[in-house]
């Protein structure tokens, strides 16, 4: 098999399941977690503290690439691929707003929330560990998502693909959205990435205090928990929303 086809391939494989990269990094966070420990909680002879400052970072980091995908949601038209994972899915080609800037914003923020949790760890190996594990895992992906956009929009593809940068941004080629920017479009499509970054958050954090303190300082930290509950309520009311009335729908979106 040429190795072009092998790429196309692996590709339309790993975009059925681009959700699952975290499940691979689980067994490198528990390793590093056990030998190498964590800076996220300091304990002491009568008590510990958390590091907010780490938490902080971390939580900034994931709200960025939360952004980006926001940006990216409320301007988007029908006929763009999103969560589907069973095929590839294009009626148009966007190539404006953060798209005039990198070919795949919403995989730049879906890198920058996944890192978010990694963060928490404090261990400059595992991060990198995950950079490499993403770019291997993606690159596959976005190889296989050319092909496909390249095939269907031939030289419209090719002129927007030679001047805009593939994965890191840049703004000198910037061309503003032709569409109006759809509040409920971006509730409808994002609340669900919002609620896992606050799960993932909580969840990593969690078990990181519990491995420390050898489950001994179970008290989750309250900046992680407050956005926690705060993601929670969201979720809740646009899952109801989106579910039960037509208050998020919008009109070619």
């Amino acid at each position: 098999m040429r190795l072009v086809d092998s790429f196309k391939r692996d590709g339309d494989f790993l975009f059925r399941y681009r959700s699952y990269l975290p499940l691979f990094i689980i067994p490198f966070f528990i390793f590093t977690l056990f030998v190498y420990g964590s800076p996220l909680y300091q304990e002491y002879d009568m008590g510990g503290e958390y590091n907010n400052t780490l938490i902080i970072f971390a939580l900034f980091v994931g709200l960025l690439g939360q952004l980006i995908r926001i940006l990216v949601a409320g301007f988007v038209p029908k006929g763009t691929s999103g969560r589907n994972t069973k095929a590839q899915i294009a009626s148009v080609l966007n190539t404006k707003g953060l798209y005039s800037t990198c070919r795949n914003p919403l995989y730049l923020g879906n890198f920058l929330m996944m890192l978010s949790p990694i963060i928490l760890v404090g261990n400059y190996l595992l991060i990198l560990s995950f950079i490499l594990a993403f770019w291997l895992y993606y690159e596959r992906i976005i190889y296989s998502e050319e092909a496909f956009l390249s095939d269907k929009f031939k030289e419209q593809y090719i002129n927007w693909a030679n001047k805009t940068p593939c994965f890191i941004p840049s703004f000198k080629n910037y061309q503003k959205s032709d569409m109006e920017f759809s509040f409920k479009s971006m509730l409808k499509r994002e609340y669900h990435s919002l609620f896992g970054l606050a799960s993932s958050l909580f969840i990593v954090h969690y078990i990181i205090i519990a491995v420390i303190s050898k489950m001994q300082m179970l008290v989750p930290n309250f900046i992680i928990s407050a956005f926690f509950v705060i993601s929670l309520v969201i979720y809740l009311i646009c899952l109801f929303l989106s579910k039960k009335t037509n208050v998020l729908f919008a009109e070619n979106r």
